[in-house]
């Protein structure tokens, strides 16, 4: 090929081989430039539908025009030659044609980069922070401008990434695995390997394929489509093998690199001392194997690079940071201490400073735990930062006596506050002054120093307030156990008054908690929880004027004011953060993770879940944190109970979930469940199927409550969610289908009807539900009840059981027609007999739950039998606005859930992260 013309190019010199043939310099004889030009391989030259598909893609990459994406500038065509003509080496890729003896020279040309590529630059060692970053951000900006036209590289690797020596970034080969992919037929990871357009010459070098295989997604890997979320993933592997030198995902065979990547997670180890938690989030969210949890869109990569970078003052403390060795990484508390207290010298909000966040341990007071008690589910955060940010309070037990200590961040230990014996639920007043707390059934307070307690008021509830926030007015707002309303009281002493309008009736189990104040003094932030489900949970703003209170958030609770402008709040043992307007109490934009596992009060059913997350946010910055996840969900398993009470095993042999079962919905033909299963931060389904005596994970099942509904053959499931209902074939040969949208609703369904027709709850709030029923095809739903859940149909489809109120009532359905009051007391969960003539619901004993069964004779009109109580389930079994249990396809059993209550372990210690802040988005 050296010497020979193709259009106005001479071609120079040999470059190297890629996937898609030999690449040379040529000359551009016409602009009078360089340029490099790839010979196309046989297999795309003269196979015309390749090649059309090629010139197609090239055509659409050609109008990329970015400063960091590599030009395409045309495709020339030179005169074919007989096999064998030319050097060897192009012999090779320019090779006969099978039929013809003869081949095409199809050629690409496009922008010559001079300098390494990111591999050569990587095989050199790790690259410093302050280097990688802007690279990587030049990366980030290549991809954003693609991905804004659709275009995907499915590709991206460091040997087809070049930096110039002027440090400018250009990616190449943008989208062309696409173009070389042959057409009909799925492509397996070896195909698509062997398919790589910059794969070198040698493609059956191990080091070279498997070099390609470390960047593939695992979607990709597993042969699925592929869409813009491949590259990020790709971008996150490429920045870490630049910050660590090594790739996240390495083995000894394509097999291996391929498990890896699908199975492991990388050694985050590896990366450099001065990896930013920012820095590490972004990682991680590029990192993630599912594609639904990943970063979506990578211009939010650029904007974390901008806020990582610009958080460092000067770039090049982050590479000395690099090279500290571990003993320098571990810092004395005193310099922690130190860095604390130099943020300390500017007034709130300005207190936060752009540093990188430190990282320490802060022990218990020496032979006591941090908390209430131990073994008890926590409900309340044992610390509390004072309003300078420079101590805590903390609340710690030692044999079965509890105390408050202080513990100030330039000491080295906590002195016990005098007068606090027996105290729970510390909180502190809004000048520093003073320390309240919950003892003996009073608020009380005392001096920060320690001193002669006095009373505040005297509380009825025998667990306590839960949370507790003492405002500028020197008036203090806590969550009260006996009214499960918040209150307020002067801090002087006098008797509580409401602030929030009476939960609902007691039946449905819900609680106001963990208030606290908003600037301005007249307004409070709390949390508006049901106790038997963490996940139920609505952030509230209420004015102390009065008035309705307002929605703020969904599935949020125990929140508080961030210096930077974030709202955080619980959510499932995840520590959340979102940008805050606080003049409207009104969230801006999507909350994101600001850290996992954070231990909270969460255990289904237990009589004191508040939700509470055990957590504490200073006014500089800083956080004190307890780890663990959501407290509850474990120990927890699927078993048969007889008509008398006797129990079996329902657990499938292999495959089960570790966490908690929450919801189960037993199929038509009795030989499979549908199992909603809670995970330390959401909800799943999973399938117990006993015919093959297995756990499986329900592919494409999507439901953000867990639960769903079995059409009557058992081939498809619907499930609910804002604003549709969504049915999901379970062998995926069909896609997902919406069978009805109600905007603004959230739905949730009840019954698939043998006859098509669908029975749902409809909700603005996710709350308060009213009954309805569509048609099958129709588009509009009707109300059939009013503020009512739990709605189970008879099976001849004439009747409607559901609870409301805390009574479960029937109907004629759809109706019109009397109501029936069945039950006697409080009831809830309602289920009818396979033959319809027996109806059975639950009623709350201490503890656990009574089934109850009552005949129903509906020869003339409905008359309901006496209740009886066929046995008791200790467990709870209740859920909110849908049924947790269900009964076999004989009505013989039912399938219910056991539950050991959860242990939570002594906690001798908190997590410190000073500067914390830093690591949560720019407020927009």
């Amino acid at each position: 090929m050296i010497g020979q013309v193709l259009g106005p190019y001479t071609i120079v010199s040999r470059l190297g081989a890629g996937g898609m043939g030999e690449v040379y310099r040529a000359r551009d004889t016409k602009l009078n430039r360089d340029v490099a030009i790839k010979v196309l391989l046989p297999s795309v030259a003269n196979d015309p539908d390749r090649l059309a598909r090629f010139s197609r893609e090239a055509q659409v990459l050609a109008s990329l025009n970015h400063l960091n994406i590599a030009a395409i500038y045309g495709l020339e065509e030179g005169p074919a030659e007989a096999a064998g003509d030319g050097p060897a080496e192009a012999g090779r890729y320019i090779g006969a044609n099978v039929t013809s003896g003869f081949s095409r020279t199809i050629a690409l040309v496009m922008e010559l980069v001079e300098g390494d590529d990111l591999s050569q630059r990587i095989s050199r060692g790790a690259i410093p922070i302050d280097e990688a970053l802007p690279m990587a951000r030049q990366i980030a900006e290549a991809l954003e401008a693609a991905h804004d036209l659709g275009i995907i590289h499915r590709d991206l690797k460091p040997a087809n990434i070049k930096v110039r020596p002027d440090g400018t970034v250009k990616v190449l080969d943008f989208g062309l695995a696409k173009a070389v992919e042959p057409g009909g037929r799925n492509f397996s990871s070896a195909e698509h390997l062997a398919n790589s357009p910059t794969l070198s010459l040698h493609a059956t070098e191990a080091g070279i394929i498997l070099g390609t295989a470390a960047y593939m997604s695992p979607e990709q890997a597993r042969g699925k489509s592929v869409d813009k979320r491949t590259d990020i993933w790709a971008f996150g592997a490429i920045l870490f093998e630049m910050l660590s030198g090594r790739r996240p995902f390495e083995g000894d065979t394509i097999t291996d690199v391929i498990a890896a990547v699908v199975t492991r997670e990388p050694d985050w180890q590896q990366l450099p001392a001065a990896a930013t938690a920012g820095l590490r989030r972004l990682l991680s969210r590029c990192l993630t194997k599912d594609p639904r949890e990943r970063l979506q869109a990578i211009g939010d990569a650029r904007l974390d690079i901008d806020e990582i970078l610009s958080q460092v003052d000067d770039p090049a403390a982050v590479t000395q940071g690099a090279r500290r060795s571990t003993a320098q990484r571990v810092l004395p508390w005193a310099v922690a201490a130190a860095a604390l207290m130099i943020a300390g010298a500017f007034a709130w909000p300005q207190a936060v400073v752009p540093m990188t966040p430190v990282y320490a341990s802060l022990a218990a007071p020496a032979d006591y735990n941090l908390g209430e008690f131990r073994d008890v589910p926590p409900t309340r955060a044992p610390m509390v930062f004072t309003p300078d940010g420079r101590s805590l309070i903390l609340l710690a037990t030692r044999a079965g006596q509890s105390q408050l200590f202080l513990r100030q961040l330039d000491r080295p230990d906590a002195l016990p506050i005098a007068g606090t014996d027996g105290a729970r639920v510390p909180f502190v007043s809004h000048d520093g002054r003073w320390v309240g707390f919950w003892a003996a059934n009073e608020l009380r307070k005392v001096p920060i120093e320690g001193g002669t307690a006095s009373t505040i008021c005297a509380l009825a509830g025998p667990l306590g307030p839960f949370g507790a926030s003492w405002g500028a007015d020197d008036t203090i707002v806590f969550g009260d156990d006996a009214s499960r309303r918040i209150m307020r009281v002067p801090a002087g002493g006098g008797t509580p008054v409401a602030v929030t309008a009476p939960t609902p009736p007691l039946g449905t189990a819900r609680r106001h908690v963990t208030p606290t104040w908003l600037p301005g003094g007249d307004r409070i932030l709390y949390a508006d929880v049901a106790i038997r489900d963490p996940a139920d949970t609505r952030l509230m703003v209420q004015s102390l004027a009065g008035g309705d209170a307002r929605l703020v958030l969904t599935s949020a609770t125990d929140a508080r004011l961030l210096p930077t402008g974030h709202l955080a709040f619980m959510r499932l043992g995840t520590l959340m953060a979102v940008a805050f307007d606080v003049a409207r109490a009104a969230a801006i934009g999507e909350p994101v993770v600001a850290l996992d596992g954070v231990m909270q009060s969460g255990l289904r059913g237990f009589s004191d879940n508040t939700g509470a997350g055990m957590v504490a946010a200073s006014s500089l910055g800083a956080l004190a944190v307890i780890r663990g996840g959501l407290i509850g969900y474990i120990a927890n398993s699927l078993i048969w109970v007889a008509h008398d009470g006797q129990s079996s095993s329902a657990e499938p042999a292999s495959g089960a979930p570790a966490d908690g079962r929450i919801t189960s919905r037993v199929s038509p033909n009795g030989s499979r469940a549908l199992v909603g299963v809670q995970t330390p931060t959401r909800r799943e389904v999973w399938m117990a199927d006993w015919a093959r005596n297995v756990w499986t994970a329900c592919r494409g099942c999507n439901s953000e409550r867990g639960s769903g509904e079995w059409s009557p053959d058992g081939l498809r499931l619907l499930f609910g969610g804002p604003g549709k209902l969504t049915a999901h074939t379970l062998d995926q040969s069909a896609p997902d289908q919406v069978l009805l949208q109600e905007a603004d609703r959230y739905l949730l369904p009840t019954d698939w009807l043998p006859d098509g027709r669908i029975v749902y709850l409809s909700a603005a709030d996710q709350v308060n539900f009213d009954i309805k029923f569509v048609e099958p095809g129709g588009s509009i739903g009707r109300v059939v009840v009013e503020a009512g859940s739990e709605a189970a149909v008879s099976p001849d489809g004439r009747w409607l059981a559901y609870h409301s109120k805390g009574e479960v009532i029937v109907q004629a359905f759809p109706g019109p027609g009397a109501r029936t009051v069945v039950s006697a007391g409080r009831a809830s969960n309602p289920a009818w007999s396979p033959d319809g003539r027996t109806l059975y619901y639950l009623q709350p004993v201490n503890p656990g739950s009574a089934i109850i069964a009552v005949n129903i004779n509906t020869a003339s009109g409905l008359t309901a039998g006496t209740p009886r109580e066929l046995f008791r389930h200790f467990p709870d079994q209740v859920c909110a606005n849908i049924r947790c249990y269900d009964l076999s396809s004989d009505g013989r059993r039912f399938l219910f859930r056991e539950r050991t209550a959860a242990q939570t372990p002594a906690v001798t210690g908190m997590d410190l992260m000073l500067n914390w802040t830093s690591t949560l988005p720019r407020h927009p």
